[in-house]
């Protein structure tokens, strides 16, 4: 629930930006 709450605050390149940085860490 909690990505479904960033993806609404937050503007969608940031959150691409995110899921990006994320993979990277966690791919």
């Amino acid at each position: 629930m909690e990505n479904d709450v960033l993806t609404m605050t937050v503007p969608k390149e940031e959150v691409k930006k995110a899921e990006i940085k994320a993979i990277e860490i966690f791919g």
